[in-house]
């Protein structure tokens, strides 16, 4: 082999001291990967570089092809081939600390040093794989002969500093060829029988995945079956073929392993908040709080990578040869004392793995990582029939399944609908449609719950029914939902059914609901209005007032459905005397839609209901405006008469308008303050901060003239448009 340097020629060998002296004044300062940069750092490479491109390299005939056999054969490969990089030369003092080869080609998995025999002493170059070390010495003062040494890119490795002399070294990227495809080994009978008894026991085919992890690091793009490293290769090629030989799926993907510590203190340091310590001592672990492994970055059977989410798997379901320890470290990070729990110190490790699962398993397993994909395919089932492998595909998901219904509710109503009516089993059909929410269902998913139920049938269809409509504790998750209030302050509320309501039953009906099932929802509906109204009965005045639009609103939209029911007088009728059985929560003077909703022939509970509404719209009219220096406060609904609380009621239920004010302890002060918050008075509370002890001032609002003359339009408009309605 001979090697010419540009504009220096031939080295000749051995290198004498000044033509290596020469090559080192020709070389440029050698940088170094950090993270994805390349940056110029004395302090972590101290060495000379010559490029590829300024070489030649020259080898006897066969020598090539021989040393790539050697390199290749001393790495458990079967092939190789050997790229020049560059050549470095290290001079007195020079050195390259620890560090880890980046992957600079599609296919290199290693490394290749030659040491040009040039005198020096030092340099020795060490490299370390997990626990395992070794070192090359290639100092000399008198030799002629290249030696070489060989390591997979995952080791961490470092060449010493040179003490005297120069040291010379030509670097090759190993690479394996593209069409170099990891061997199928003989398949072992005792390995055959270890894998069927641990995936299909007496109890039927195993639904976890068993996951190897690999020795040996792997970057996502060197993640492939023909670039497998070291032991990785033999270990692969024996677990491979006996995998498939039963039918087992394979996969290689990356693990992400998190362990989550109770951290304590080395030297007795203690930690004054995050980031921040004394100088005593580094956070260390002391108890493992959790661990959790993650797979992603998948790559098929055929070596195609494929775009899957993570999948969670169980630690127990993990093996290997070597310890997850720092060698696999890519992250850690150290949580001070936060007050409600004491430090922690968390670790991410990153391990390439070997993924052996069931098909039955492999599928659940995509509803987690490839969920779109996995639905797809299992109404491909359906379409098809195979209505067996579906129930087994399904109940082997059936977490993944719920956990996407919860995530994306109603937009997976239609698909699992098809599902349910393919399989076979009534009570996994009910199992997997049960977790939707029945007030987020729209008129599109009416007419896939009348397809659903064509195929199950009625009786099935109205347990259903039951099992979305049954009652709740509607006070800590009421059917009235408060939703978080607009910017304006006011608060909505969703009413305990689909809405709006008619269109979602004309749409069932049309597409095939039988009568009874109408009939079913409009009476859950109106069993669901009783059970939140009973819930919004221990409210305050105040939570009640902001929802009160949006409650008449829900009330006219079960008044328009029950035109649906197949006995109307009795359906509304029913409605009717909930509503007058609840004069807290419908006020009669503001129940002019509902009356107008209702039809005009109907039942004789209606026209009570409105004849009630006209007499509590006369009544308030007939009171007489007040005058304009009077500031009584009226209908408003106390809700505390203790003795501060009614001296605010005296005060308030009169005319003056002056300010109250009143000395008292700041938990007597806060009582009022929120008694009356809780009434929904029309007050503003100050504190005046003076003498002891303070005092809170109530004032009544400017505004009271105004808003008693805009209520009163409001009724003097429905007045008129209710005896309209009577004239016609």
């Amino acid at each position: 082999m001979t090697v010419s340097v540009e504009n220096l020629g031939l080295l000749t060998n051995p290198l004498p001291p000044a033509t290596a002296q020469a090559l080192h004044a020709a070389s440029a300062p050698a940088r170094h990967g950090r993270r994805d940069k390349t940056v110029l750092d004395k302090r972590v490479r101290d060495t000379g570089e010559l490029r590829a491109d300024t070489l030649t390299l020259r080898w006897t005939e066969g020598a090539c092809g021989a040393l790539q056999t050697e390199v290749a054969s001393a790495l458990g490969l079967q092939q190789i081939e050997a790229r020049l990089h560059n050549l470095l030369v290290y001079g007195p003092g020079q050195f390259f600390k620890p560090h880890q080869d980046t992957e600079k080609h599609p296919g290199m998995v290693a490394t290749l040093v030659l040491v040009w025999p040039s005198p020096h002493i030092g340099g020795e170059l060490v490299v370390r794989h997990g626990s395992a070390q070794a070192h090359f010495a290639s100092q000399h003062l008198n030799a002629d002969t290249i030696r070489w040494f060989a390591f997979y890119a995952d080791c961490r490795h470092e060449v010493l500093p040179v003490t005297e002399g120069w040291r010379v070294v030509l670097s090759f990227d190993l690479v394996l060829p593209a069409q170099n495809a990891t061997p199928l080994a003989p398949v072992s009978p005792a390995l055959l029988d270890a894998l069927r008894e641990h995936f299909f026991p007496a109890t039927g085919p195993a639904l976890r995945p068993w996951v190897f992890l690999l020795d040996h690091e792997y970057t996502e793009r060197g993640l492939h079956w023909p670039l497998l490293k070291g032991a990785d290769r033999p270990r692969v090629a024996a677990l491979r073929p006996a995998a498939e030989t039963l039918g087992l799926t394979v996969h290689l993907a990356l693990a992400e392993v998190h362990e989550q510590w109770t951290a304590t203190l080395g030297g007795g340091g203690r930690w004054r908040g995050r980031g921040e310590r004394d100088e005593r001592g580094d956070p260390e672990p002391d108890e493992l709080i959790d661990r959790g492994i993650v797979l992603d970055h998948w790559v098929d059977a055929d070596d195609r990578q494929l775009r899957r989410a993570e999948l969670p798997v169980a630690d127990t379901d993990t093996a290997s040869f070597s310890d997850t320890d720092e060698s696999f470290l890519v992250n850690q990070e150290y949580e001070g004392y936060m007050g409600n729990y004491g430090e922690t110190l968390d670790f991410w490790y990153r391990r390439a793995a070997l993924v052996i699962q069931t098909p039955v398993a492999e599928q659940a397993g995509r509803f987690v990582s490839d969920f779109d994909a996995a639905l797809a395919d299992a109404l491909a089932l359906a379409r098809r029939g195979h209505s067996d492998e579906l129930a087994k595909r399904l109940r082997a998901a059936a977490k993944a399944l719920a956990a996407q219904r919860q995530q994306r509710g109603r937009s997976l109503f239609s698909a699992f609908s098809k599902l349910a009516a393919a399989l076979p089993d009534a009570g996994q059909a009910r199992d997997l449609m049960e977790g939707f929410e029945w007030v987020d269902l729209r008129s599109a998913d009416a007419r896939a719950l009348a397809r659903l139920s064509g195929h199950r049938g009625e009786e099935w269809t109205a347990d259903l029914i039951d099992v979305w409509t049954q009652p709740a504790d509607h006070w800590r998750r009421p059917n009235w939902r408060l939703d978080d209030p607009p910017a304006a302050g006011s608060v909505a509320a969703r009413p305990p059914w689909p809405q709006p309501l008619a269109p979602f039953l004309e749409a069932g009906q049309a597409a095939g609901l039988s009568r009874a099932l109408i009939d079913r929802m409009l009476q859950r509906c109106q069993q669901a209005l009783a059970t939140a109204d009973t819930s919004l009965s221990r409210l305050t005045p105040a939570q009640r007032s902001t929802s009160l639009a949006s409650r008449l609103q829900a009330l006219c939209d079960l008044a328009t459905a029950l035109r649906l029911a197949s006995d109307v007088p009795d359906s509304a009728d029913l409605l009717v005397r909930h509503v007058l059985s609840h004069p807290v929560l419908y006020p009669l003077r503001r129940l002019r839609p509902l009356v107008e909703t209702l039809p005009d022939d109907g039942p004789v509970a209606a026209q009570v209901l409105r004849s009630a509404v006209l007499a509590a719209l006369r009544q308030a009219l007939a009171t007489p405006e007040r005058r304009a220096d009077d500031h009584t406060l009226e209908d408003i609904d106390w809700v505390c008469r203790c003795a501060d609380c009614n001296a605010v009621i005296r005060w308030a239920e009169s005319a003056q308008a002056q300010s109250l004010t009143l000395a008292m302890p700041e938990a007597r002060r806060r009582h009022v303050q929120e008694s009356l918050s809780a009434a929904a008075a029309t007050l503003v509370c100050t504190t005046l901060r003076q003498g002891s002890p303070h005092k809170l001032v109530i004032g009544k609002t400017s505004g009271l003239h105004d808003s008693r003359r805009e209520l009163r339009r409001a009724w003097e408009g429905d007045l008129a448009s209710m005896d309209s309605g009577s004239r016609h």
